[in-house]
């Protein structure tokens, strides 16, 4: 079955939770703590500025992705989180996932961006990898310093290699 992507229900919730769980180190970097509260969830994939979205295998869930399609101030596609469960991890699925959706969501993006904490090596590899490049140190939503990641569509680049 083709790899496919979801809108988030709340009836997902059991499935976000788990993915989390799946990744300690990550959730420690935000400084969370799990279980995430229904709150937390419904803050950050149930708003009106962003599109969550579950990356389907069949019934297997393969990745959250949580992006905004335009940012107010700048104006440019931003992707919130990519986040899969940690056993999927350097296995070329991730990279396999991006591009599928780049296609299916983001293919007329002009610039997308996106900003991960600067102890997420493994983040900064995924995303190196995939051509975006460092744009410039920032501050999340949730007062923590990150880095920017940028990808420009160029005439002869369709933005992925």
């Amino acid at each position: 079955m083709p790899l496919q992507f979801v809108p988030m229900t709340k009836k997902d919730f059991p499935t976000i939770q788990s993915i989390y769980a799946e990744n300690p180190h990550y959730v420690q970097l935000e400084g969370r703590s799990l279980p995430l509260s229904e709150h937390e969830l419904e803050e950050e994939f149930f708003n009106s500025d962003t599109i969550s979205l579950l990356c389907l295998d069949g019934e297997d869930v393969l990745a959250l992705i949580d992006y905004l399609p335009e940012h107010p101030t700048d104006h440019s596609t931003w992707i919130g989180l990519f986040l899969m469960p940690e056993r999927l991890h350097r296995q070329g699925i991730g990279s396999m996932i991006f591009r599928l959706f780049h296609e299916q969501y983001l293919h007329d993006c002009p610039v997308i961006r996106l900003a991960f904490l600067p102890a997420n090596t493994s983040g900064r590899r995924f995303w190196e990898h995939l051509g975006f490049c460092f744009e410039r140190q920032g501050v999340s939503s949730h007062h923590q310093p990150v880095e920017v990641f940028i990808k420009m569509k160029t005439s002869d680049d369709r933005m992925l290699k």
